[in-house]
């Protein structure tokens, strides 16, 4: 036999004595046989306790409550038992015996404000309505509930009752109570949520939360990820639902003097029964509210301005690196000087030769039948080919995509560069877990500002980075045309979004079954793109996270592309009129420095 915990909280005295279902047994056993000193309706209660253990709770604890009224023998019976301490491993349910309802249900509030998942009622009473006991608010926020009442007319039998608190106000009717009808768990406790039965809830919204919740031009209708959500979450469930206006104070939902204030304040006030939008999880609010499977995995990053990029009139000198024209200097000054010398080895002018180096250029070099060495010369030929084409092929892809420093990837580099960090302070998960970071050094470092401009205006300095969800943010700075940012790679939290209920609301877990069928056949991901594709922006990736790209714009090339060309140009006729007044010079002198062909 499979051993069960059962606890008896007498509330005449605060003892909790544990149980076993083979004690249970003995115990109706032994109160049978003084029966004869007992009502009607306590032995009625034995045999209730006996038929619930061996039937629907068989495989479930049991935690046994009951009234000060009943006989205090049945505490004496059960404390000469010494029962065996085990516990179910199926659900823990209630059991209640009571023959004054409102005495124990005193007595349970200052107990707890919570109220068991599972409780079986038992009224030993007889002028108890059960449309009364089952609308106790106190009983709202049970999951499966049953009251076992006497019939009326026939003291000896009891009617099993439960409430579908969406379908009717009545109770519902289950049966006459006798161990063959209720023989298992399912027949006892049937589902109280079989549907909504069209019940209307309210929901706490605040439609600026693109992709998710926002108003859509030009008629200013309703859509995101969420309204699609709850569509389906309605035609499913069938219900309907009305939206809230917006928090007064315009903040998402955080904790102030032990009050919940923003959108959040509002679903812990009773305002609303769950929220549309989503919140990312933590453990204050996982206190406060009930959270949903999560929707959607989110990210909070770093959003920073692409720096500033290089002057275009260093266009020329970009396509290689310092190291890179350092040695072609360095070859080119080597192959001339080779070239001279075996000139002047030769008997010839030194400077026949120089024509070789046009090939620097991509000019045609003038080549000698009596060229030496050939295998050197091959070889130069060879090289300046390579490095000119490789010059012209990159000098195209630089014209037409701008040549950016290096970016930030990391915290480390961020504070090296002596940049800080800010945030939106609108109550929202991000600001409240940057303003109680434990690390320091972070914490030093943010200005958190209430104002959307002035963290938007920080950033646009390149002074700041913009710290937020990944999603929200990025819609941020595409509405107000801040399109040369990126993410770094380093993540701040990676974390789910979820929809809020309030606590212990026992219905929830028919919205949880559908939010997380949604969820796991990639509902929510398509919802997303669709949205992201109807508000015409695009993300493409980058090498050092994503760089946001407003779709259809292109860059053409203008004259500032080849100011490094116009630079080199004006250099050589400064330097060509400076070798030209030079000879000049000399010539009324009647000698040049210069060989004349």
């Amino acid at each position: 036999m499979e051993l069960k915990l059962v606890i008896l909280v007498l509330l005449v005295t605060p003892t909790i004595i544990t149980a076993a279902p083979d004690g249970l047994t003995k115990f109706a056993a032994k109160w049978s046989l003084q029966a004869a000193n007992m009502s009607d309706m306590s032995w009625l209660g034995v045999q209730v306790l006996q038929q619930v253990v061996e039937g629907p709770a068989s495989k479930a604890s049991l935690t046994l409550l009951f009234s000060p009224s009943l006989p205090i023998i049945v505490q004496n019976v059960i404390l000469r038992e010494q029962p065996l301490q085990f516990l179910s491993t199926g659900p823990l349910l209630h059991l209640v015996f009571f023959d004054n309802f409102p005495v124990f249900l005193n007595f349970m509030l200052l107990k707890t404000k919570v109220a068991p998942r599972n409780l079986l009622l038992v009224n030993l009473g007889s002028d108890y309505d059960a449309s009364t006991l089952l609308k106790e608010p106190w009983l709202s926020g049970v999951y499966n509930l049953a009251l076992l009442t006497p019939v009326s007319g026939d003291p000896g039998s009891l009617a099993a009752f439960t409430l579908l608190p969406f379908c009717s106000p009545s109770p519902h009717y289950l049966g006459h109570w006798n161990p063959q009808t209720f023989s298992i768990w399912e027949s006892l406790f049937p589902d109280r949520f079989p549907n909504t039965c069209q019940a209307t809830f309210h929901l706490c919204s605040w439609t600026t939360d693109k992709p998710f919740l926002y108003l859509k031009s030009p008629d200013n209708k309703i859509v995101g990820v969420y309204m699609n959500m709850i569509e389906q979450l309605a035609n499913k469930l069938n219900f309907s639902y009305t939206l809230s206006h917006p928090p007064v104070d315009e903040i998402w939902g955080v904790m102030e003097n032990g009050k919940w204030l923003g959108l959040l304040g509002m679903l812990h006030r009773g305002e609303c029964n769950f929220t549309l939008n989503s919140f990312f999880t933590s453990i204050e609010r996982n206190k406060a509210f009930s959270m949903s499977y999560n929707t959607i995995q989110d990210y909070v990053k770093v959003f920073l301005r692409v720096p500033a990029p290089l002057p275009e009139w260093a266009n020329l000198v970009k396509p290689f690196s310092l190291l890179i024209w350092g040695l072609l200097v360095t070859a080119t000054i080597l192959v001339s000087s080779c070239f001279a010398i075996q000139a002047v080895c030769q008997g010839r002018e030194w400077n026949t030769e120089l024509g070789l180096l046009r090939a620097v250029v991509a000019q045609s070099a003038l080549l000698r039948s009596n060229q030496s060495p050939r295998l050197l010369m091959y070889l130069w030929l060879i090289t300046c080919l390579i490095l000119c084409a490789a010059f012209t092929s990159t000098l195209v892809g630089i014209f037409t995509r701008p040549d950016f420093p290096p970016r930030i990837t990391s915290m480390a580099q961020l504070f090296a560069g002596g940049k800080r960090l800010t945030a939106h302070d609108a109550g929202a998960f991000t600001s409240d877990a940057l303003k109680n970071t434990p690390n320091k050094t972070v914490r030093s470092l943010i200005d958190l500002y209430p104002e959307m401009d002035k963290v938007l205006a920080s950033m646009q300095t390149r002074s700041h980075g913009f710290v937020g969800s990944n999603h929200y943010n990025r819609f941020i700075l595409m509405e107000n045309n801040i399109n040369d940012w990126y993410t770094m790679n380093e993540i701040f939290f990676a974390i789910g979004r979820s929809i809020a209920f309030r606590k212990n609301v026992p219905w929830q877990t028919k919205f949880d079954r559908a939010i997380k069928s949604m969820a796991q056949t990639g509902l929510f991901e398509y919802w997303l793109k669709t949205e992201i594709r109807s508000l015409k922006y695009t993300f493409e990736p980058h090498d050092d996270g994503d760089q946001g790209v407003v779709a259809g714009v292109e860059r053409p090339l203008t004259t500032n592309h080849l100011k490094g060309l116009f630079l080199l140009l004006g250099i050589a006729w400064v330097v060509s009129c400076g070798v030209f007044c030079f000879e000049m010079m000399h010539k009324s002198y009647g000698c040049s420095l210069l060989p004349t062909p």
